[in-house]
């Protein structure tokens, strides 16, 4: 399977409230998401978006290459500008060793 030229991607998603000073937009708060993921010394996604929902709700899927199962993707992502709820929807291919 060949996986798109740039495979990280950020969606800004549509919202009825004019930005306020102490807001956040949601495309910022999409890019620190995407940042602290891609960062994360023990994540390799070979693919990932990021859509926030609400105002403290993001959307996560793409496709990772971990063989650690004690990385909670969503304990990662909370926090961020007030993130309290994550929908994980990332899969995890376990890469073989060797």
């Amino acid at each position: 399977m060949k996986l798109p030229a740039n495979p990280v991607q950020s969606t800004v998603a549509e919202s009825n409230d004019a930005a306020t000073n102490e807001e956040f937009l949601p495309h910022e708060v999409e890019c620190e998401v995407l940042h602290r993921l891609q960062n994360h010394p023990s994540l390799k996604f070979t693919r990932l978006s990021v859509h926030q929902c609400d105002r403290d709700a993001i959307f996560l899927d793409g496709a990772l290459e971990s063989n650690d199962d004690e990385i909670d993707l969503c304990e990662v992502v909370r926090g961020i500008h007030g993130i309290k709820i994550v929908v994980n929807r990332v899969m995890n291919s376990h890469p073989k060793k060797g």
